[in-house]
């Protein structure tokens, strides 16, 4: 049982975040008790992150805070005999006082490690400089470094110490900053959406490792995130934010039984991909309020009505594939979409921990879409479905194996015959800031893959797509950099449209995003895939995104697709261990308000 305590160890009172003259945060407050696990909730722009980074004195140039944080003296047990020393106000402290606070009484792990571990550095040299800061008289660092990354479960670790942050995977580099964080026992943990772009199962270990090492240091954890799931799972006590304020706040069982806020409510549905009982179009913070009453459809089946019968692709059987078999054509139909064949990649000799290997990514794949079908592909990183992307694509070329997209084959050709395939599929990646280019007006990069039309049918064109993202006609002038996340999906998926395709590939077109401006990415996608009849592959971890978008499903687990069937039956009744693994793994909000 984690210990619990009355006292404050972290007070918040009044604080404010401005940029210049514009007030981001506006006069919030709140404490965080001794031991006590405390989620931070809110979209992108509430002011969460701010807040964190306010604590810790890490506000980028341009920002600054008023108000008071105070942090409470040392722990009871480290107190001086003549008595408690005083709070120390970490927005007055100087930089000496917060440089000896920092990575010893605080921590904080990061959304994304590779920005936060220095790329110059090996893992074990890293780990030890926090040590050596703030425990000059530790001996054997070396030793320490071990223990620690064995703490965090970080498989053999004397070989890890030794290579660099970019030889790991996101997991395991995860790791190596929770290590990190928790290497002088600190007693408030700052966590800023440190799982957001993890995969379901590495999440779930991630989150419990987190778990066990507040609880083994007494520590105090403050877990800043989007998703409520996450929350539900490791905190105690939630904080709603929204435009910089607080808007509800309280238990997790009663703020996520009993919300009183109605933004609380419809995040709540949102995040939980409710449907509206009589569109079935996924509540957004816009749709929820009016429909969270009237018992929303839970995440799952397409609503009764979504397609019309006609347009229904044929009927998946639902097909594992055990250790002994292969061979086996998952979602076999007539006349596909897209054909693949006993699909092998193998790279060549890569190098991390002594001699160099051949790399398999995938191993004798074979399945069918159907034309018109929504078909999902999940697994963890690793599982070969980014390599399978790239095939599919015609961006890499197997080893051996065939594809054939709408009839045609795709295998050994030059890229100059394979015109008509660039416009056949198209792709929208997981981050349109990578996929867009940032020098480019919206206009031109819509209008980019647009050939043999006259200027005036261009723009005619980029309107038309602009209207159907549901972008303003004044959207066209812009650049990437002037729009939010969801904006810029947009603009993706609009510029994905310009060839009028037949089948669509979204890479994981909605895990960076907020769960309501995922829900209405994901109506966006399904309007436009009814509406220009796509054929639409669907590559996430999130199931239950899948599970809402697709048809047919298939599990990928080490190059191999190991299961495969209706959405629906795959995630309620999964027939392979791996499967059940993943579905069992799926943060959940707890039973109360939907």
């Amino acid at each position: 049982m984690r210990p619990e305590s009355s006292q404050t160890l972290l007070s918040v009172e009044n604080l404010n975040v401005s940029a210049g003259s514009e007030e981001l945060v506006h006069g919030i407050s709140f404490d965080i008790r001794r031991g006590e696990r405390v989620g931070l909730i809110g979209e992108s722009g509430s002011g969460k992150s701010l807040t964190c980074l306010s604590i810790i004195g890490l506000l980028g140039g341009g920002l600054s805070a008023e108000g008071r944080i105070r942090l409470a003296g040392a722990a009871p047990a480290q107190a001086p005999l003549d008595g408690e020393p005083q709070a120390l106000d970490l927005l007055t402290a100087n930089e000496n006082e917060l440089s000896g606070i920092r990575g010893n009484r605080l921590s904080m792990v990061f959304q994304e490690p590779m920005t936060a571990l220095n790329p110059l550095m090996k893992v074990g040299d890293q780990l030890a400089e926090v040590i050596r800061i703030h425990r000059p008289q530790a001996s054997d660092l070396r030793a320490e470094v071990i223990q620690l990354l064995t703490s965090v479960q970080i498989p053999e670790p004397g070989p890890t110490s030794r290579v660099y942050p970019h030889q790991l995977s996101g997991g395991q580099r995860q790791r190596v900053m929770l290590a990190m964080a928790m290497a002088n026992g600190p007693e408030l943990l700052l966590a800023d959406e440190p799982t957001t772009a993890l995969d379901v199962t590495v999440q779930k270990r991630v989150l419990e490792l987190m778990s066990q090492q507040v609880n083994n240091a007494g520590s105090s954890l403050l877990f800043v995130t989007h998703d409520l799931g996450v929350v539900s799972e490791v905190c105690d006590r939630v904080i709603i934010m929204r435009h910089g304020r607080i808007v509800e706040s309280g238990s997790i069982d009663r703020v996520f039984t009993d919300p009183e806020d109605p933004y609380t409510r419809a995040l709540i549905a949102a995040s939980g991909l409710e449907t509206h009982p009589h569109t079935g179009r996924l509540l957004t913070l816009e749709s929820a309020p009016e429909a969270v009453q009237t018992r929303p459809q839970a995440a799952g089946a397409h609503p009764t009505g979504a397609r019309s019968p006609a347009a229904e692709p044929p009927q998946a059987e639902h097909l594992t594939l055990s250790a002994d078999e292969s061979g086996t054509v998952f979602n076999r139909v007539s006349e596909p979409a897209i054909r693949v064949r006993d699909l092998t990649r193998r790279y060549g000799k890569q190098r991390l921990f002594g001699a160099g290997r051949t790399v398999t990514a995938l191993r004798g794949v074979s399945f069918d879409v159907a034309r018109g079908q929504r078909f999902g592909i999940v697994g963890e990183s690793g599982c070969g479905k980014s390599t399978l992307l790239r095939l599919l694509a015609a961006l890499d070329q197997p080893t051996s194996g065939e594809i054939e997209v709408t009839g045609a084959s795709v295998v050994g050709r030059p890229e100059r015959k394979l015109r008509w395939l660039r416009e056949t599929v198209q792709l929208v990646f997981q981050d349109p800031m990578g996929s867009l280019d940032p020098r480019m007006s919206v206009t031109d990069i819509i209008a980019e893959p647009i050939h043999r039309a006259s200027r005036q049918e261009r723009q005619g064109r980029v309107q038309q797509l602009l209207e159907q993202v549901g972008l303003p006609r004044s959207a066209a002038g812009k650049y990437p950099h002037e729009f939010s996340g969801g904006q810029r999906q947009r603009i993706a998926i609009a510029r994905a449209l310009a060839t009028k395709p037949e089948v669509l590939i979204a890479d994981e077109a909605v895990s960076a995003l907020d769960v309501s401006v995922r829900a209405q990415v994901l109506n966006l996608l399904d309007d436009l895939v009814e509406e220009y009849q796509l054929t639409l592959v669907f590559v996430s971890h999130d199931l239950n995104v899948v599970r809402h978008s697709c048809d047919v499903v298939a599990v990928m687990n080490a190059g191999r697709i190991v299961e495969c069937g209706p959405a629906d039956q795959v995630m309620e009744s999964p027939r392979h261990p791996y499967t059940a693994e993943l579905v069992a793994a799926i943060p959940r909000v707890r039973e109360g308000a939907r």
